[in-house]
């Protein structure tokens, strides 16, 4: 009997275990983020290298196109206005293609259902999925600021208000596009929401433009845009003038970032459009 018992000790040992997790799984969140973030990495002349190259494009055609590139805008040449602004489309255009994208993928492949077994509870995959997008928006907002320096990009003004606006403003698109990953059940569908609800935003948000330039009707659904304000805040916190009243824009992005994150959580945790 005691021989018995150890055979049976010695086979249980060899066997996998159940692993208890805390009340936060930390290899299991930092593993899926690593996935994410390898994703945008593994195709970087997408990811980087293009995002660069159309900021650059479009500096050229404005110092083309425009009579006098210096013109004073909001307290700043032209194209110091121009830059933050055209840093702050990167960084918010990756940030939601990230998850939305790796999302919509992985419905295409089959594998999205998936996340039904993985040992990670609706609030982890939210918080990878984020993570991941304010990490592909700060790498890319590096990148086109680098590009751009030789065309007049500058060193931040103020540092702290530039990594607030830049974190918060990916966080806000990064789980905007958990949204629309959520929803998207094929490619198609991806690509109406970003060319017919957040390209609209962007480029009603002022980045090539100061508000007071537009009709009084459209000033007023670009101060109800968020957008308006992270574009707005990237651009305070690298040349230090701005175009609305920054703290107002964090009220605004923390106001965007809890009532996004609490939909996203909710869809999660009832498992919309895969089985949780």
């Amino acid at each position: 009997m005691l021989e018995e018992d150890k055979i049976s000790s010695s086979i249980w040992e060899k066997c996998p275990q159940i692993r208890n997790y805390g009340s936060i799984n930390f290899l299991g969140l930092l593993t899926f983020y690593m996935r994410e973030v390898r994703r945008g990495f593994k195709i970087w002349g997408i990811t980087l290298v293009a995002p660069a190259i159309r900021a650059i494009l479009f500096v050229t055609v404005f110092s083309l196109i425009i009579d006098n590139p210096v013109k004073i805008v909001l307290g700043l040449p032209f194209l110091n206005f121009l830059i933050p602004g055209l840093i702050a489309v990167a960084v918010l255009e990756r940030a939601f293609e990230s998850s939305a994208f790796s999302m919509v993928y992985d419905k295409s492949e089959g594998i999205f259902d998936d996340l039904a077994i993985v040992p990670l509870s609706p609030f982890e995959l939210v918080v990878a999925y984020a993570s991941a997008s304010v990490t592909a928006g700060i790498t890319v907002g590096c990148v086109v600021w680098l590009a751009l320096i030789p065309f007049g990009g500058q060193l931040p003004a103020l540092p702290l208000t530039l990594a607030y606006f830049v974190i918060s403003g990916s966080l806000i698109l990064g789980l905007f596009s958990q949204i629309v990953g959520l929803f998207a059940r094929k490619w198609d569908y991806l690509i109406s929401i970003q060319v017919f609800i957040f390209l609209p935003f962007i480029f009603c948000s002022g980045v090539f433009f100061t508000i007071d330039q537009l009709p009084q009707i459209i000033q007023y659904f670009t101060w109800a845009n968020p957008i308006f304000y992270i574009v707005d805040g990237i651009r305070y916190g690298i040349t230090g003038f701005s175009d609305g009243e920054p703290l107002i824009g964090v009220i605004v992005t923390l106001i965007c970032i809890f009532g996004l994150l609490a939909i996203c959580y909710r869809l999660f945790r009832i498992g919309y459009r895969y089985r949780f």
